[in-house]
């Protein structure tokens, strides 16, 4: 969290309070890409810079320690199901590295992993059923909520020194992580964390369709959304009334993304948003 960013620090640190997890969780303030001096050896943007520099010292702060890290960015919007999860972190083994809480799923899944998604969501309605789905597979971006396993601390240091020289955001650069199988990560369906109202306020409506229909598909997928009521302002008309708005999303998404094929870069990923950071689901639309 940016020093100036005193209304996200205060929304996150209430959210924390309700579930009870303020002794959990403490401030890291955020790095400032535009300060540093290695603004001038990368092709990154300053809000870019930042955001890696930051992830990047909350993990070599906590190598060495034996307990799991949460890693929550200053938009993220959470669940009462969080609390669960990060209690019961040991049951789900070691098969993993990194578990996140929420992403982009982007470029959009396949058909058969919408069908594995969609089925895990409903799953769901059984109390307490959380799938993980691995990622190597799984396009993905995005770094608002995820967990780094207490035994990969030191190894996901080891991985992320210096590597914004590599001129990758940091998410792009974990994708490749785990693309290559050099870390192992999960994701929980449904999601337990989302994005926040002021992160979509600050970009639907000055951006392409693509990036409305990415946004939406990941907050339906969040464990306390409604699809329907996302679905329907997303495709007015008649085909608001589909019985799957689940899968009414995911082919909007399909069709604005095919849509905004060959469109500039710059027209699919969001802008730095007001403390210059840049929350797009990176280009890749592009």
């Amino acid at each position: 969290n940016l020093a100036g960013s005193a209304d996200r620090r205060l929304a996150l640190e209430a959210q924390l309070r309700a579930l009870d997890l303020s002794e959990s969780h403490r401030r890291f303030e955020a790095i400032r890409g535009a300060d540093r001096p290695e603004r001038g050896l990368t092709t990154m943007q300053p809000g870019e810079l930042g955001c890696w520099l930051s992830h990047l010292q909350v993990i070599a702060e906590a190598a060495g320690q034996d307990r799991h890290l949460h890693v929550l960015e200053d938009d993220a919007v959470l669940s009462p199901v969080l609390k669960p999860l990060l209690r019961d972190l040991d049951r789900l083994g070691d098969g993993w590295d990194l578990l996140f809480t929420d992403v982009y799923l982007h470029p959009p899944p396949t058909p058969e992993q919408f069908a594995a998604l969609r089925r895990a969501w409903h799953d769901h309605a059984r109390p307490g059923r959380l799938t993980l789905m691995d990622l190597r597979t799984l396009p993905f971006t995005g770094t608002t909520s995820y967990i780094v396993h207490r035994r990969s601390l030191d190894k996901l240091r080891r991985l992320l020194d210096g590597q914004w020289r590599s001129h990758r955001t940091y998410d792009l650069f974990l994708q490749g992580l785990v693309r290559e199988g050099r870390l192992q990560a999960r994701v929980t369906v449904p999601f337990v964390t989302t994005i926040g109202a002021a992160n979509l306020d600050s970009t639907v409506g000055r951006q392409g369709p693509a990036l409305r229909a990415l946004n939406a598909f990941r907050q339906a997928l969040h464990c306390a959304a409604d699809p329907r009521s996302i679905y329907a302002p997303l495709c007015p008309g008649p085909g608001a009334a589909t019985t799957d708005p689940l899968l009414g999303l995911y082919l909007e998404l399909l069709r604005a993304v095919l849509d905004g094929v060959g469109e500039p870069a710059r027209e699919a990923g969001h802008p730095p948003d007001s403390d210059g950071r840049d929350q797009s689901p990176r280009k890749a639309l592009g």
